[in-house]
């Protein structure tokens, strides 16, 4: 299992004060202008860090009209953070110094690479330095970090000295997404932004709780190619949906996991991406298709805007912008609201002759009144009951700078609104700089383009119903009645040499209490013949070869009506795949879904539900939820699949019972908690959900064999 799972004490919480908040810093290689420790001394200074700054260099006695020291232990007084800006074969030295000098803090901007093979790697050799001392290190192979409210810009690359403070922590992989980040000129402001590098160290969740404990932080943007420390990340997630302050994440990179050849559907479907989307989706995560939706959705987020209903309005000049946003929405699944007979009055009052009083709006007639007009559709559509944010989508060009009108329209609803506002420019490329800062003096958003930000429209309302359910939910996790044998039924799994066969893997489920079918495995004709007069006619028999897929290799015949034909599917099965058999009572026809288990080695078990059989594969209709899970978190999922109006009942069949479906999943979820270290997968598929109970057909348990068994 994952190691989310362990049971070892969760590790203290780190305390990045000495780093981000260091009251003076040492800059060990500082070097002339232009050069890397020159940079990272000219950017505090022209930052106006009040702290002090040491230099450090045996090469020089000074530097910048300031003593230059030839070593940290010649320093008058101990820093708070080394800035080591030295090359590899100079970093462990520096470092062992940095600790031995009581020094708490440090930056490691080289790579820290070692030749392949080399025990004990350079990192390898940091790390214990840096672990031992219970230093905290940002790197090595970072960009550094700026802490913009404290006037602390440590990097070797320029930073601008007028870079605003501002409510957004921005951590990333990625350094050259951080240095766009911060040099970014849409007004997004930072208080903290992070290139954590190698995480040798202090990871993306120590910056992440240590910014959750910062008031000044409103929303944290996350550009992750790897997630190192899953057990202190989920506690981050955690802590930010409790403090209500959204975190935006664009995940990169696809994990070697997904290439592995599965063995059951569940299995097929995980992987590196289908983890984190569950991950992402408990704690309420935004998860950015791009990096400039990422910003649009980080500027909307970082106001405090929470939507209280679903329904987006939306203002426009222009009626083929209109269609292009209609058409964008449409297939983002993005709701404009349906308005009342009241707002459509109100619009049809104001509007010029021809012009359809509907949501999203054309406003724009012959120009004559048309501020007003304007001022009076967004006071009406933002009133509606219906309206949970009102998109002003216009675009603001240069040429119209003079007027300010879009701005002077603002700034005449600012204040009035029972809704969030935010301006959307469908050409970003054109926009205005003058305008779109004056909008931002009024604390109003822009999003910069159509698509981009009718994505972050849908992640800001999405983000507001996940907190409104979460302050409601009261539902826990259901007890589910543990079986006697457990005991048993490890020893069964940890001595198994491959995937449990069919009749095994039922077993295993029925004594967790999910139903099964009736059914007897035997080796001859005569037993079958017993069993199917014990069942009763008709039945289905398959073989119980071990094969993996039955279906593929001819191993399945249902709706056997009688002892002639069930004598004539036996033989040849015998013939074909041997003599061993399952007897099965026929199920009636249902919803057919599929239950699975899979444990993700960083994030540990997680629980799969799709639609069933075949079209699992087809179709791709899943969701993953990290376990422990609740009733209703299950029940969410279910409801969430593209296949869950059939469960709902259609072209006359009943309805089939969630009800059970929930206790099924939930009973598969107690069996993780108890041998989830034994197992690899677990396949359900299909579990026939009926009127009155959820039944599974077929299963197949994979335990944690040394090796995977590759036959399927």
């Amino acid at each position: 299992m994952g190691s989310v799972s362990s049971t070892e004490p969760r590790r203290p919480r780190r305390d990045l004060t000495p780093l981000l908040h260091a009251r003076s810093v040492a800059i060990v290689g500082i070097s002339g202008p232009g050069r890397f420790g020159g940079i990272l001394f000219d950017n505090l200074e022209r930052f106006g860090y009040t702290g002090e700054i040491y230099g450090v260099n045996p090469r020089y006695e000074t530097l910048y009209d300031r003593p230059c020291y030839p070593s940290l232990r010649e320093l008058p007084e101990r820093p708070d953070c080394a800035l080591l800006a030295v090359p590899n074969a100079r970093i462990a030295l520096a470092l062992e110094e940095a600790a031995a000098c009581g020094i708490p803090a440090a930056a490691i901007f080289a790579s820290a690479w070692s030749e392949p093979g080399e025990e004990p790697s350079l990192q390898q050799r940091l790390q214990e330095i840096a672990q031992s001392h219970s230093m905290v290190v940002c790197g090595p192979n970072c960009m550094g970090f700026v802490a913009t409210g404290r006037g602390l810009p440590v990097s070797g690359y320029r930073v601008n000295p007028a870079t605003p403070a501002g409510h957004v922590t921005l951590i990333s992989h990625s350094g050259s997404v951080w240095e766009g980040f911060l040099q970014n000129q849409r007004g997004v402001a930072f208080n903290y932004i992070v290139s954590p590098g190698n995480e040798m160290v202090t990871t993306v969740a120590d910056y992440m709780q240590f910014a959750l404990a910062d008031e000044s932080t409103r929303a944290i943007g996350l550009f992750l190619e790897t997630v190192r420390d899953p057990e202190t990340f989920l506690a981050a997630l955690a802590e930010a949906a409790e403090r209500d302050v959204p975190v935006v994440a664009l995940k990169s990179g696809r994990s070697e996991r997904g290439a592995r050849l599965a063995q059951a559907h569940s299995g097929a479907l995980a992987g590196d991406n289908a983890a984190i989307d569950a991950i992402f989706d408990r704690y309420g995560v935004r998860r950015a298709t791009s990096i400039d939706e990422m910003m649009d959705t980080l500027d909307l987020l970082q106001t405090g805007m929470r939507p209280k209903r679903k329904g987006l309005a939306g203002v426009l000049d222009s009626g083929g912008q209109r269609a292009h946003m209609v058409d964008l929405a449409e297939t983002l699944g993005v709701e404009f609201a349906a308005i009342g007979a009241a707002t459509v009055a109100k619009l049809a009052a104001v509007l010029e002759p021809g012009l359809d009083p509907i949501n999203p709006l054309d406003a724009w007639g012959t120009g004559n009144g048309s501020d007003d007009i304007f001022v009076e559709s967004v006071l009406a559509l933002d009133a509606d009951p219906a309206t949970g944010l009102t998109l002003f989508a216009v675009d603001l060009p240069p040429m119209d700078d003079a007027e300010m009108s879009y701005p002077g329209i603002a700034a005449s609803v600012n204040g009035r609104l029972q809704n969030p506002l935010a301006f959307m420019v469908h050409a970003s490329a054109s926009a205005s700089s003058p305008q779109l800062r004056r909008l931002r003096e009024l604390g109003i958003p822009i999003l910069l383009g159509t698509e981009t930000g009718l994505r972050a429209a849908k992640h800001a309302i999405e983000y507001a119903a996940f907190q409104r359910a979460r302050a409601q939910a009261k539902d826990e996790a259901r007890a589910v009645e543990r079986p006697p044998q457990t005991g048993e039924l490890r020893r069964r799994l940890e001595t198994a040499t491959g995937p449990l066969d069919e009749h095994a893997s039922k077993q295993l489920l029925r004594a967790y209490g999910l139903e099964t079918t009736r059914e007897r495995a035997v080796a001859t004709l005569a037993d079958a013949l017993g069993a199917a007069a014990e069942i009763g006619y008709p039945i289905a028999l398959k073989t119980a070869a071990g094969d993996l897929h039955k279906t593929e290799h001819g191993g399945v015949r249902l709706g056997v009506a009688d002892s002639d034909e069930l004598t004539a599917a036996y033989r040849d099965f015998e013939a074909r795949l041997g003599p061993r058999v399952l007897v099965q009572e026929m199920v009636p026809d249902g919803c057919e879904l599929l239950l699975g288990l899979v444990f993700d080695p960083q994030f540990g078990p997680m629980l799969t539900i799709a639609t069933g059989g075949i079209f699992v594969e087809v179709l791709k209709d899943f969701r993953m939820l990290p376990l422990p899970t609740t009733s209703a978190e299950v029940a969410g999922a279910l409801a969430s699949l593209r296949g869950a109006p059939l469960l709902r009942g259609v072209r006359g069949r009943p309805p089939a019972d969630s009800e059970a479906i929930v206790r099924a999943a939930l009973a598969l979820a107690a069996l993780a908690a108890d041998l989830g270290d034994c197992i690899r997968e677990v396949d359900v598929n299909p579990l026939v959900a009926l009127p009155d109970r959820a039944i599974v057909v077929d299963a197949l348990v994979v335990p944690n064999t040394d090796e995977p068994d590759s036959s399927a």
